[in-house]
């Protein structure tokens, strides 16, 4: 069954914001499930007795899907349509986390969990190539920043939805069963307004790495990075006499830094050349991460300091879904958008492992050692791309669809 959807260039400029509003509505409440479901699953295989190795093993399981994924993902969503993909996405989910409370066994849990990354793999998958698609070059940091404002301010009330509901019994479960399903209303109302992603692929689904290494290795290092930070920066605040709760306030003001910071960071990437905005940016990250053992123990200032830090972090993911809307429309958007989420998946899981290795080897600075690392090794890729489109003087290598918008 193929969706029937209309262009995006043949929509009227209200079809194309009531087309944005659901996608982007609906990424909130699947980005509060995500931010809902880790901590959730985590808490209650503890309550189960089961060890902090196991519980690691069963929360990679759900990234790893994509990886599995990859191959049919392209396919399966030019045979539904994107609206279509993500409404079943929605079902599947939902039906999925009910069997959670159902079956409390770790060992029918690993193949659920497996199951619930490959079903929601589909929501990052298909929203982010419709809001590039629905996008045109004047607007698209604006359009692209808001959604993954809206994605991390999702992320960060799952926890929050926690503290509602328990996390004991059925109740978180059925909440987050109630909002999977809620999060499909506005794409039921949107289905003849999804964006057409259609055509032949330009190349092999592997390929696709190579034809955009700045945006794909990006979204790499930048899901390592993030996981290496969540795992290990309320140890490290720890080591350096903050307590227990002061690292967690911390982490708190950082997300909101990366939800208010994305819009103004989204309309500078509008303005000015993104590869260059890109390698500043990891500068910044860089001057911070180097600065933080100096800052963090200081009150007040430390707060500034994790705010703005984690506005400028947050906003590499989005600038990298810029870059791939830059160079790509169509059917080639959902293989590259599908190679970008396996980038992520690779470096969700290897970033903790690579930041426990840093942490073993000097205690507690030996995470700040891993993060620079990561972002110096990539940091030549962004400079040298800005630097060659300065000498040729153009545009990069842009679908035919995209120079009709502009």
């Amino acid at each position: 069954m193929s969706a029937e959807v209309a262009p995006a260039g043949t929509l009227t400029p209200r079809q194309r914001r009531l087309s944005l509003i659901a996608v982007i509505a609906s990424m909130t409440v699947i980005s509060l499930i995500y931010g809902l479901s880790v901590p959730l699953l985590s808490l209650a295989l503890d309550r189960q007795g089961v060890g902090s190795v196991l519980i690691g093993l069963n929360t990679a399981v759900q990234p790893l899907a994509t990886l599995a994924m990859a191959p049919v993902a392209p396919w399966i969503v030019a045979r539904l349509g994107p609206a279509h993909t993500m409404i079943y996405a929605t079902i599947g989910s939902a039906a999925i986390f009910l069997l959670f409370p159902t079956i409390p066994d770790l060992f029918v849990w690993f193949p659920l969990r497996f199951l619930l990354g490959c079903v929601s793999c589909f929501f990052w998958i298909v929203g982010e190539a419709w809001v590039n698609q629905m996008a045109t070059e004047r607007n698209r940091g604006r359009i692209v920043s808001i959604y993954a404002a809206a994605g991390a301010g999702g992320t960060a009330l799952g926890p929050l939805l926690l503290t509602l509901t328990g996390t004991e019994g059925w109740m978180p479960f059925l909440a987050a069963a109630a909002l999977i399903t809620l999060s499909g209303t506005p794409l039921l109302l949107a289905t003849k307004l999804a964006p057409r992603l259609e055509g032949r692929p330009s190349a092999r689904l592997h390929l696709f790495l190579m034809l955009a290494p700045l945006a794909m290795i990006l979204n790499l290092v930048h899901g390592a990075s993030i996981e290496i930070f969540l795992t290990f920066f309320p140890l490290y605040g720890l080591r350096l006499g903050l307590g227990e709760a002061a690292p967690l306030y911390l982490l708190t003001i950082l997300l909101l830094g990366g939800i208010v910071l994305q819009v103004p960071l989204g309309w500078l990437a509008d303005h000015m050349d993104r590869r260059l905005l890109v390698s500043l940016s990891i500068l910044f990250v860089i001057a911070c991460l180097l600065a933080m053992p100096v800052i963090l123990p200081v009150p007040g200032w430390n707060w500034v300091f994790m705010f703005v830090y984690g506005g400028v972090f947050s906003a590499l993911y989005g600038f990298a879904i810029m870059l791939l809307g830059e160079r790509f429309r169509g059917t080639d958007l959902v293989y590259a958008a599908t190679v970008f989420n396996v980038m992520w998946s690779v470096g969700s899981t290897a970033g903790p492992a690579i930041g426990g290795v840093g942490m073993r080897l000097w205690d507690p600075h030996g995470m700040i050692v891993v993060l620079v690392v990561l972002w110096l090794l990539y940091l030549p890729i962004p400079i040298i791309s800005h630097i060659r489109r300065r000498r040729a003087g153009s545009v990069p290598d842009r679908h035919p669809e995209l120079q009709k918008q502009e």
